[in-house]
């Protein structure tokens, strides 16, 4: 298995920090809740940690804290397409995500439900952090300090920023978004005049957007308690200052947002963290995820459908590049993290077992065997079972050492049933190009099974051996022979090891099934 690097090599880059600070060094996430979180959101959680773990690793002294930062005070601007009747939110559209009814009307406000969501999952996986609102940071006054220091640094701050932004722009800009107190919008007010010496501004609510109208109120309000929020850039430094944040994650398409927040920390007064880029998740179609259509995996269908651990070891790999997901290729990911359990160490700090251990005690260590997600799942479909327990059963058939980890694979079981449930029985499959040419054989393959001795007692490999008698008898392409019985079997041009597969359906179901296809088959040629 490839090592795991890419944490320890962050956490070098924070030596200097841990041997020179006598404060526990401070770790930020943030994210918007605009819409149910997704594994972008979650990654950043659980990358970080990584990170952390190696800093304590190479330090075992050094005291941390993780901040998980929700940016909830800022506008909603569009409607998210992953939420029940998302018309109704029409009306707010332009307030403040905390001044928005929960659509799901379980908690008092959008933020509240998105946020909520976003805890209940990073608990399951037992990470240790911080939740802070930037609604209650706004409203308690943490942040106070902090827009004041952009006050009295306006000139400088808007200098800085009109320069990247169009010059039609410009006139406009303020770093200050008050809420208007009229119609409770955020996006529709424009800052007319500001007064440093008592830290107030005037505004103008006339602004339109996509959308919604301004109410036409103005009014005079000062900067601190909640009554005004600066924009995501300027908030992003403002947190840096304000909580001395030492270490952030952030995506590459905030590039040149990440170093002007930077720049604007330092205007405040404070010193910018170390800053780590990484490539943004793809979903199968190769598409940026998004927390607003909900494509990718939701959070909800890792939990249901993957072991925890499936997605702590898909987040391992090196971040600088780009990772596909999508709930066509979840068994995959499922399986890798299997095989890490088969084949890793926990005391090598440079595998993925060690980081996956560092983060959820006391993972399992697993006998080898050939039991996987994929072939579990096909053996469901192929089998019609809908029964977790009836699955586990096929499975212990084939290997009773998993007895000792009976609770994994009973889980696995469970995962595999959901998913083949909500997701395999209900998508369109692309139609199978079949080469009907190895048919003569397949009768003859037939009776190789008919008259194997013992099929039931066959381990996996012997039972593999069975598949290439075949194509070794008639010098076939062993590739094209597999493709052809995984596509009259599975339906699909390839699958799980046939071996192993077969052994857990036994010869009265694999004789079954071969039966059918040779017909089905013959009338199809």
């Amino acid at each position: 298995m490839p090592k795991v690097t890419w944490p320890h090599q962050e956490a070098k880059r924070l030596r200097a920090v841990a041997l020179n600070s006598d404060k526990p060094i401070i770790f930020e996430t943030g994210y918007g809740p605009s819409g149910l979180p997704h594994i972008g959101t979650f990654a950043e959680v659980a990358r970080t940690t990584f990170v952390i773990k190696a800093l304590q690793h190479a330090f075992p002294d050094v005291k941390t804290r993780l901040i998980a930062f929700s940016d909830d005070m800022d506008g909603l601007r569009s409607l998210p397409e992953n939420v029940p009747n998302n018309n109704n939110l029409h009306q707010f559209l332009g307030m403040p995500l905390s001044s928005i009814p929960d659509p799901f009307g379980e908690t008092p406000s959008f933020a509240d439900y998105m946020n909520g969501q976003l805890q209940r999952f990073l608990d399951s996986y037992g990470f240790e952090y911080e939740f802070h609102s930037s609604t209650q940071s706004y409203r308690s006054g943490i942040f106070d300090d902090g827009l004041k220091r952009v006050m009295d640094n306006y000139t400088q701050i808007r200098k800085l920023f009109i320069s990247t932004i169009s010059k039609d722009k410009r006139e406009a800009w303020s770093p200050f978004f008050p809420i208007c107190e009229s119609c409770g919008k955020i996006y529709s007010t424009r800052v007319i005049e500001v007064e440093p010496s008592n830290y107030t501004l005037t505004y103008h609510c006339d602004q339109a957007g996509k959308g919604f109208e301004p109410c036409g109120y103005k009014g005079t309000t000062t900067i601190t308690g909640g009554k005004v929020k600066v924009g995501w850039k300027i908030d992003w430094a403002l947190r840096w200052y304000i909580f001395g944040v030492n270490y952030e994650m952030y995506g590459k398409d905030l590039i040149s947002s990440a170093s002007l927040a930077s720049k604007i920390c330092s205007i405040l007064g404070g010193k910018p963290p170390v800053l780590y880029k990484y490539e943004l998740f793809l979903d199968e179609k190769g598409a940026k995820i998004s927390k607003k259509i909900g494509n990718g995996i939701s959070m909800a269908q890792w939990i249901k459908y993957s072991p925890l651990g499936g997605l702590l070891n898909f987040l391992l790999a090196n971040p600088n590049k780009a990772r596909q997901m999508g709930l066509p290729i979840l068994p995959k990911i499922a399986d890798e993290y299997i095989d890490v359990l088969h084949k890793e160490s926990t005391e090598n700090a440079n595998s993925s077992l060690w980081f996956l251990n560092s983060v959820q005690q006391n993972m399992p260590r697993l006998e080898k065997n050939e039991l996987s997600f994929n072939l579990l799942s096909n053996v469901a479909q192929n089998l019609g079972l809908h029964d977790p327990a009836l699955l586990y059963q096929y499975a212990q058939k084939y290997d009773s050492s998993i007895v000792q980890n009976a609770s994994f694979f009973r889980q696995i079981c469970e995962n595999v049933i959901a998913y083949i449930q909500d997701y395999e029985e209900k998508r369109e499959k692309d139609a199978l190009i079949i080469d009907f040419s190895y048919l003569p054989y397949l009768s003859e393959f037939i009776e190789i099974i008919e008259q194997a001795d013992n099929f039931e007692h066959l381990q996996g490999e012997e039972i593999q051996a069975l598949v290439f008698i075949i194509p070794k008898k008639y010098d076939l392409n062993q590739a094209a022979w597999f493709k052809f019985l995984y596509s009259v079997l599975l339906g699909q041009e390839r699958g799980p090891r046939l071996g192993p597969f077969l052994g857990i359906l036994g010869r009265e179901a694999v004789l079954s099934m071969l039966k059918k296809a040779f017909e089905e088959s013959s009338n199809r040629v």
